[in-house]
């Protein structure tokens, strides 16, 4: 990076109010490079827009909802007229491929972020469209290990310029207080994500519900909303467990907070789906739960398994087995002082390797993509974010 950081533009097709992990992970990235002391232009669209918002060296152009055309229209105008108004940024960074659509108009060094799904799905004309972007970029900044292995499954020439360089945490999660856990009382599970097929909900209840029938007592609170609400919630009406179960809907930051400090477990058994093309990239609220000293259990499949230790920091499953995710809750409801233990070694962990710093200085860095390495992972010569 340059010692005396300038303008740089920040490009999103979603963005906060709305929900999402790419929303999260924009402003994250926006509040992340002001403090290294960038001048930040951050092109968006939000339910919230039209709108233009000055925080110190943050500035918010949101074009509004519309159209997928409209918004992209929009971007590339909002983009073209902070130029003609003699912004010179250094670099431009979209948060998706998609959002680099605009940016491809502006001759800068252009570093694009890819999560998971959004590179797996697209076919045809989409995915062509896709491989023009990638191949307009300087870097390609992949969230995690399974990230970086699925584009280049489907684009295998942009390894060299392929970085892997995890996300950090929820700035409410760094502020956040401290919590005690004493291991007394009935334990709390969590889950807290979008209620989409990958995220395997309805399995987890089922799997909690086994729990319940061989007398373990415990209390599971499910939070967030989606397609998966009205079969996750048969789920925990056709268990005996259903009075324990609840399934809490949207929840806002504060009450998010609420829900880790008060829980001992975090529970999400995600899934690849549709051949690997859909898949979890990383894992945001998996983070914030170890961030908040909880001790967790996720699916062997994407993301989210690169950040626990099996048997040290969490637990790593077969969450197509509800017996394998039963097993893993029958041990921690069982032992306290093992959901202690384990859960304050992943807030360490996070604490020592997760860093929104870190992730942007790796993706504004002018070295070659190749110079990035700082170790081999699963005995693979792999560029790699550790801390």
């Amino acid at each position: 990076m340059p010692d005396a950081p300038g303008r740089l533009w920040l490009v999103t097709r979603v963005y906060g109010p709305d929900e999402g992990g790419v929303q999260t992970y924009a402003e994250e990235v926006a509040r992340a490079y002001v403090a290294l002391g960038w001048q930040v232009t951050l092109f968006a669209k939000s339910s919230a827009g039209p709108r233009r918002e000055t925080d110190g060296r943050l500035t918010l152009i949101d074009v509004g909802p519309g159209s997928k055309l409209q918004v992209y229209v929009r971007l590339r105008r909002a983009m073209a007229a902070a130029w003609r108004d003699g912004e010179r940024p250094e670099a431009i960074h979209a948060c998706t491929w998609r959002a680099a659509i605009p940016a491809l108009f502006f001759r800068r060094r252009l570093i694009v972020t890819v999560h998971g799904r959004e590179i797996g799905r697209p076919r045809g004309l989409a995915f062509r469209l896709m491989r023009l972007v990638l191949a307009s970029s300087e870097r390609i900044v992949a969230v995690s290990e399974t990230t970086r292995e699925l584009l280049l499954r489907r684009l295998p020439q942009f390894g060299a310029r392929c970085i892997i360089a995890w996300n950090g945490i929820s700035t409410t999660a760094i502020s956040a207080p401290g919590t005690s856990r004493t291991g007394q009382g009935e334990p709390r599970i969590l889950t807290l994500c979008r209620l989409v097929p990958r995220k395997n909900i309805a399995t987890a209840v089922r799997a909690a519900a086994s729990c319940y029938d061989r007398g373990l007592r415990y209390h599971y609170r499910i939070a967030g909303r989606g397609p998966q609400s009205a079969e996750i919630q048969r789920a925990i009406d056709a268990s005996a467990a259903g009075s324990r179960i609840a399934l809490l809907g949207y929840v806002d930051d504060r009450q998010r907070e609420a829900e880790f400090r008060q829980a001992d477990i975090f529970l999400h058994p995600q899934l690849a789906l549709e051949a690997g093309d859909e898949v979890e990239g990383f894992g945001i609220s998996v983070a914030d739960a170890m961030a908040h000293g909880l001790v967790c259990i996720v699916g062997v499949e994407g993301g989210p398994a690169e950040l626990i230790q099996h048997g040290v920091t969490g637990f790593v499953v077969d969450a197509r087995s509800e017996a394998a995710i039963a097993a893993m809750l029958d041990r921690l409801i069982l032992d306290p002082k093992l959901r202690c233990r384990m859960g304050e070694a992943a807030r360490r962990w996070v604490e020592e390797n997760l860093s929104w710093h870190h992730h942007c200085c790796l993706s504004l860095d002018h070295r070659p993509a190749r110079g990035l390495t700082t170790g081999p992972r699963n005995g693979t010569d792999v560029p790699i974010v550790v801390k």
